[in-house]
């Protein structure tokens, strides 16, 4: 009984000292900050694209070429920026990295199957360009295709800044590609 009664008293101490007294003149920041929660509440995630992204095209060409491209966002593949505002937020932004599956025809015959990417591009730029860097795009050069080559453009872009990458791939009837940097995006004044 007694002990019953020990346990009564303790938790009605508990209770009755338990009723925040002492955080009643703090402001919302400073309790979260004593309860090491103010980083989670001052946090965003953002994901860019917010959903996954699937375009698909397939082409045919009066030179005998058909071009057909999956292009994606690539999920578990994305450069990390981190923004701070003026009142302390974070936003942590996630641009998702795309690639293309690429599959071309010639007369009907399957020239080439591959996978562009920013790892195809290695070469061409330093590493950290291509750490920070995300494919933009990919399209055919209908004006520049002749009756034996096919040319693709691409584009990478390093997110927030003015710097882009622009390449040329040429394919020959083949199926073999010659990859050249290009210079679309000089400025004309």
């Amino acid at each position: 009984m007694n002990k019953l009664l020990i346990l009564i008293l303790a938790s009605t101490i508990a209770l009755t000292s338990c009723d925040g007294r002492d955080r009643v003149y703090k402001t919302n920041a400073e309790v979260l900050h004593e309860s090491h929660l103010l980083n989670a509440f001052s946090q965003q995630i953002k994901f860019v694209p917010e959903r996954s992204i699937k375009i698909e095209t397939d082409t045919i060409l009066s030179n005998g070429f058909q071009v057909k491209i999956k292009y994606h966002s690539v999920e578990n593949n994305s450069i990390l920026k981190t923004v701070k505002t003026k009142n302390d937020t974070i936003t942590k932004v996630h641009y998702k990295n795309f690639e293309a599956k690429l599959e071309v025809l010639k007369n009907g015959k399957t020239i080439n199957k591959s996978s562009i990417s920013k790892v195809l591009f290695n070469e061409f730029e330093n590493t950290s360009f291509w750490t920070n860097a995300i494919m933009q795009y990919i399209w055919i050069d209908h004006e520049a295709s002749t009756k034996n080559k096919l040319y693709l453009n691409t584009s990478f872009h390093i997110p927030n800044t003015e710097s882009y990458k622009d390449f040329i791939l040429k394919m020959d009837e083949y199926g073999s590609i010659q990859i050249k940097e290009s210079n679309l995006s000089t400025k004309i004044i």
